[in-house]
């Protein structure tokens, strides 16, 4: 029986994994990641929450995940003074073999998904941007790309976030979100006793989140109430220095030289269905989340995932995509909506803001694997 020719569009996290899936299953994948250097990935870290880190040792990965981060299992609220309010054991809900979550460099995650694909069959092909998509009379699609080759997929997967000209293609053009907020994204060297995820919030507005990724560096996730006019390594340290003991630190800790990655953030589901055809949306692509719980990432993995699972030999592509789009669908939007009354409370805490409640509510969802 012929296999299935599945071309993804993007190989960031989203496409990594599904094509990583998607060989696994026995298909035969190429990704197109317009970027021309392999590894040309933004200088910050990945919270591997323990659903995140399951669905990698799904995709067979845990265990080199494990080995190129720093495992965590528990996650600390600090008050304006640095001391805990409380303290939260991560489900281990990889298994008993693995941690409970992991901080990790994101170029770091996606060595270990490349490699990963590539030595599951996948083709990784860089530097080539795709124009467009055509539809032959079987119902196959042929991917339009600069790289000339032409490929006729039975399956394209549009792994290529939110804001590209060929989901637009696909789709029609959505109103662009505004942004809720900004957050910057940087490494710092690990002060000494630094084992856990750190959450912490000052006076005048700042919020930050720290996971160690190895043994020496830690991924921090930084948010003032008004944005910075310019993001400089002196403006960051002065934003940072505002926080008590080991994190107020951290400023001391920054490299100079080390960038710092300003995100704004646009959350956003695309209209539903996420499928076209033969064609589907995957990451954020699909569904762009708030960075809070984890929860961003976690789902792109999810997505690889099911569409894994779904893979199998005889079933019409078009039905792969439709199933697809039928479990993830309100799996994600019962996520988003934890995920964006955090964001909420976050910027705007009022007397219902109760993160403990929206952490164990996202609990009981995730769970249950995808």
């Amino acid at each position: 029986m012929r296999r299935l020719a599945i071309a993804i569009v993007g190989g960031g996290m989203a496409g990594l994994a599904c094509g990583l899936a998607a060989a696994r299953a026995g298909a035969d994948v190429r990704i197109h990641e317009a970027q021309a250097v392999p590894g040309d990935v933004p200088s910050h870290h990945v919270d591997v929450v323990p659903n995140m880190l399951r669905d990698l040792v799904r995709l067979g990965v845990g265990d080199a995940c494990v080995r190129a981060g720093f495992p965590y299992r528990r996650v600390t609220a600090l008050s304006q003074r640095g001391t805990p309010l409380l303290s939260l054991d991560a489900p281990r809900l990889a298994g008993p073999s693995h941690p409970a979550a992991l901080g990790m460099v994101r170029a770091d995650l996606h060595a270990v998904l490349a490699t990963a694909a590539m030595q599951a069959g996948a083709c990784l092909r860089y530097g080539v941007h795709v124009a467009g998509l055509a539809q032959d009379r079987s119902g196959a699609m042929k991917v339009l790309d600069t790289g000339g080759d032409g490929m006729v997929a039975d399956l394209v997967v549009l792994a290529s976030g939110g804001a590209g000209a060929l989901r637009a293609q696909v789709f029609g053009s959505e109103p662009v979100a505004p942004a809720s907020n900004e957050w910057l994204y940087f490494l710092a060297r690990r002060p000494y006793g630094l084992d856990e995820a750190i959450h912490a919030a000052t006076g005048t507005g700042e919020r930050v989140h720290v996971v160690p990724v190895n043994s020496s560096i830690v991924g921090v996730r930084l948010s003032a109430r008004r944005p910075l006019p310019a993001v400089t390594p002196e403006s960051v340290r002065a934003a940072m220095a505002r926080f008590p003991g080991a994190l107020g630190a951290l400023a001391e800790h920054m490299d100079a030289s080390q960038p710092v990655v300003r995100r704004l953030i646009r959350p956003a589901l695309l209209d539903a269905p996420w499928t076209r055809g033969r064609v589907m949306a995957v990451g954020d692509c699909a569904h762009a989340l708030p960075p809070h719980f984890g929860q961003a990432a976690a789902q792109a993995l999810e997505d690889a995932i099911v569409l894994g699972e779904l893979l199998r030999p005889g079933r019409a592509p078009a039905d792969v995509a439709q199933a697809w789009f039928e479990r993830r669908h309100p799996r994600v939007k019962q996520v988003m909506s934890i995920a964006m009354r955090a964001a909420h409370w976050d910027e705007a805490p009022d007397i219902d803001t109760d993160f403990l409640r929206l952490s164990r509510e996202l609990d009981e969802v995730v769970r249950t694997p995808a």
